[in-house]
């Protein structure tokens, strides 16, 4: 028997959450990165935006950025990520050939946006966000952090290194499927993402610290047509 002309093709090559990777500026890097330390160095801000109580994850230092930013910080911020939700819409639009593009004014960015500085030994569980499209951005990713997945004996001999890495996980595994995505990040990645996919952030041993920001988006046409004003 032979395969010519009749070669197994992939039925499903689409099938799933859209997850994508792109990059944000220097600017909005530098800002988010300054504002954070900020933040920190704030005693009032410090304790008036700790937020920890809101977010998932077991680390000792969560932050919000509320009345953290200049006007022109925040302006920066914000049009870029907005900029980047509208292109992450069009690219999920082409990719299952669905309508879901939206331009930058249908897209609400849920306020406020969270700075997480991980230290060793913390983690961040499996769970998901509110709203409908969610992001990580990535400020400072030390090398030592993945070296461990390398060198260490606990990973480098495992056949799922995973320290510091970020997973997400979609659906049931029933064979012949692959229902989960590890990713190493990178100093200025952002990954956006379904707000409902779930993900997790696996802990590391280095002594250095791993700096995310995140933030969650509303689909301003799809809560119109829920409310029935469209």
């Amino acid at each position: 028997m032979s395969l010519v002309g009749r070669e197994m093709q992939p039925l499903t090559q689409k099938l799933g959450p859209y997850i994508c990777l792109t990059s944000i500026s220097d600017e909005t890097h530098d800002i988010l990165l300054s504002v954070g330390n900020k933040i920190r160095k704030d005693k009032k801000l410090k304790k008036d935006n700790d937020y920890r109580h809101r977010l998932a994850g077991n680390l000792k230092e969560e932050y919000s950025y509320d009345n953290a930013f200049t006007t022109k910080q925040k302006e920066i911020v914000y049009e870029e990520l907005l900029w980047l939700t509208s292109n992450y819409t069009k690219a999920a639009s082409k990719y299952h050939g669905k309508k879901y593009t939206r331009e930058p004014h249908e897209i609400h960015l849920q306020e406020p946006l969270w700075i997480n500085y991980m230290k060793q030994g913390e983690w961040n569980p499996s769970h998901s966000h509110t709203g409908d499209i969610s992001c990580v951005m990535y400020l400072k990713v030390p090398k030592e952090i993945e070296q461990e997945n390398n060198t260490t004996e606990e990973s480098s001999k495992s056949n799922t290194p995973s320290a510091g890495r970020i997973e997400f996980a979609y659906g049931d595994d029933i064979g012949y499927c692959v229902n989960g995505a590890m990713y190493t990040p990178r100093e200025k990645d952002i990954i956006i993402f379904p707000a409902k996919l779930n993900h997790m952030v696996y802990p590391f041993k280095s002594k250095k610290e791993r700096v995310s920001v995140s933030i969650n988006f509303a689909d301003v046409i799809k809560a119109k047509r829920n409310l029935g004003s469209l």
